[in-house]
């Protein structure tokens, strides 16, 4: 009875239970303000930014450094930590705590360090991009470029792409109805508002929800940051929608958001066009995580000189500076733990003999998945609370890719550095549901729903200059993994007939409905390459062929489960980092790197960040009035 009181009392009174709250956290931080761990050494102890210096296109040097083959002769003696994965989220961290003095190895399973950052060249004499197609905030004064500078020593030259970095295509491919995003808050709304001229109520609201949604993002960030049994209470009191209202906004879905909107279907579309860079359709997509991308790109995308390669091309002299490397050809087979069921070292698999390594510290960018359900020993994994949400979320999205080397300049096939999406039906949830239901013998037999394309020989200035007179499409769309796993035990290129047949179908198809979007490439595709989700298997290292990790469904973003993928886990020695500690994109895993190397070395990498960057900024205002 007299706990039902205290209960009815606290509902009629919450802002008791917050100052009580508000009091016990102030307590709590006193505590740690006395009796912290000594912090570790501060990577932003100095800017890292040189000046840029002339692009390196010679293929062997470029190679002598992304491409360093694994041997056990070129392990650094006393790790400090070893990374497994070279994707952003890997060679972040391993960047940051390789200046802040510590000796990192990372190990990658591919032939070239990167992961989605690298780059695929043909023996045609094409190159396209593999993951990292367009950025957002990474205008010159963008607290992510500063951060990216700081990884690569400035090397990295990002080039602003068109005006309408995406532009949304509807209907049949050689009649579509084209919207474009423009860049600048207000310039896209005016677009938006020219285009749908009896929606300019709707639009106005949409935009305003975009705002207030994605300021609760700092808030989902938060949850993984302090204190686990701190976010515990704050989710379970329902304390954490008081702070943030980023978990409020992600219980709806985009297509719930849109149709207390408009009855406007086309409008709807050209909305949530963007549920592709993320892979969960409109009406199973958290409208949190969608706004936040949507402000993403608000001021306009950006792509790398030299093609994303350069990222890794710079972060990897960064780490060897400290001792570390990055090793590929090393695919990790085991985490080994010892008989306390902590992390210790890998196992890295060879044909002449696995090699076992060994590191204070073991990081884990292959994702949650592979690293609970296939490199830990099940004993030690299924004792961590992450286990069970692994099946719970489920795997992200598969898909397929299409590469196609056209002979002609980007002029001359008529290429922008904007993306298109096209979709032939507005009715995205629909057409998207229907060909999902589809038997693999049907995808590619009429034109396929979604085409997301993008042209990297538009978007970089070098490309011109490397490859005269050539350039490039990459073409993705969604695809099931089911239609393809029936070959995933197959040796790559020898999957047979079948397997081939299907692929020159879907390839065929994409390249006509192309042909109606670019009409100028007719008869000019000297090489298509066709990549199934079996085929992201092998090369990024997926089970299922997924895109962005685990799934980024609705289910992922409730508190209670957001706040359990943090960069600490619970098995001492084991840490995480990488789209699954935040979200899918280059920025995001950026950041989930540097929330890493935090917890490792125990300080707030994010104000030591901001307070190198304010410094920066001031010196760069006295040098400019002397």
């Amino acid at each position: 009875m007299i706990l039902e009181g205290l209960y009815d009392f606290i509902a009629r009174n919450p802002s008791i239970l917050l100052i009580g709250f508000l009091l016990y956290v102030f307590i709590f931080g006193l505590s740690l303000l006395i009796n912290r761990k000594k912090p570790g050494r501060n990577p932003f102890w100095r800017n890292h930014e040189k000046p840029i210096e002339k692009l390196v296109t010679d293929v062997r040097a470029r190679d002598a450094v992304i491409k360093q083959r694994f041997t056990p002769a070129k392990v650094p003696d006393n790790l400090d930590a070893i990374v497994i994965g070279s994707g952003m989220g890997g060679m972040t961290a391993a960047a940051l705590l390789s200046q802040a003095g510590k000796k990192v190895l990372v190990l990658e399973q591919h032939d070239q360090a990167g992961g989605c950052c690298h780059t695929y060249y043909s023996k045609k004499g094409f190159e396209f991009d593999t993951g990292i197609h367009y950025v957002g905030d990474m205008g010159e004064r963008d607290v992510s470029r500063f951060l990216c500078n700081q990884l690569t020593d400035g090397q990295v030259e990002w080039i602003a792409m068109d005006e309408a970095y995406d532009t949304v295509a509807l209907g049949e491919a050689d009649k579509a109805r084209r919207y474009r995003m423009v860049r600048g808050r207000e310039e896209y709304i005016r677009e938006l508002k020219k285009n749908f001229p009896k929606d300019h109520e709707a639009i106005d609201k949409y935009m305003n929800l975009i705002h207030v949604a994605r300021t609760g993002l700092k808030g989902m960030m938060m949850m993984k940051i302090i204190p686990k049994w701190l976010s515990k209470i704050l989710a379970a009191t329902g304390i954490v929608d008081l702070l943030t209202n980023y978990f409020k906004y992600s219980r709806k879905t985009v297509t719930e958001v849109l149709n207390e909107l408009t009855d406007n279907q086309e409008l709807k579309a050209t909305l949530s066009y963007i549920w592709g860079d993320y892979g969960v359709i409109p009406k199973e997509a958290s409208f949190s995580f969608h706004a936040g991308l949507v402000n993403h790109y608000l001021q306009g995308s950006y792509y790398p000189r030299g093609g994303p390669s350069e990222i890794a091309f710079h972060i990897v002299p960064v780490i060897e500076r400290s001792g570390g490397r990055i090793l590929v050809q090393a695919p990790v087979s085991k985490i080994l733990t010892n008989e306390k069921g902590r992390a210790v070292g890998v196992t890295v698999k060879r044909t002449t003999g696995d090699v076992d390594i060994k590191a204070k510290y073991i990081i884990s960018n292959a994702g949650a998945n592979n690293t609970f359900k296939y490199l830990l020993p099940p004993e030690v994994a299924t004792k961590s609370s992450l286990y069970p949400l692994i099946d719970k979320i489920g795997p992200s999205a598969s898909f397929i890719t299409v590469f196609l080397g056209l002979d002609g300049t980007d002029e001359e096939m008529g290429l922008t550095s904007g993306n298109i999406w096209y979709y032939r039906d507005s009715d995205i949830d629909g057409a998207m549901s229907k060909f999902y239901n589809l038997d693999v013998d049907d995808v590619g037999v009429e034109d396929l729903p979604l085409l997301y394309i993008s042209s990297p020989s538009a978007k970089d200035p070098s490309f011109p200059h490397r490859f005269p007179g050539k350039s490039v499409l990459l073409v993705i769309t969604l695809a099931k993994y089911e239609w393809f796993e029936q070959w995933k035990d197959e040796r790559i290129k020898h999957r047979g007939d079948d397997y081939n047949a299907i692929k020159d179908r879907i390839g065929e198809r994409i390249i006509q409905q192309c042909i109606g979007l670019y009409p100028k490439m007719e008869n000019k595709v000297s090489l298509i390459k066709v990549g199934t989700p079996v085929t992201n298997n092998y090369y990024l290292g997926t089970t299922k062929g997924e895109m962005y990790g685990l799934n980024h469904n609705q289910t992922r973003f409730l508190p209670e489960i957001a706040l359990e993928f943090r960069p600490k886990t619970d098995i001492p020695g084991l840490y995480l980092t990488g789209q699954d500690v935040s979200t899918c994109g280059f920025v995001s895993v950026m950041y989930a790197g540097l929330f890493c190397a935090s917890s490792i070395l125990n300080r707030n990498l994010m104000n030591d960040m901001m307070k190198l960057r304010k410094d920066v900024i001031k010196e760069a205002k006295k040098k400019k009035v002397e």
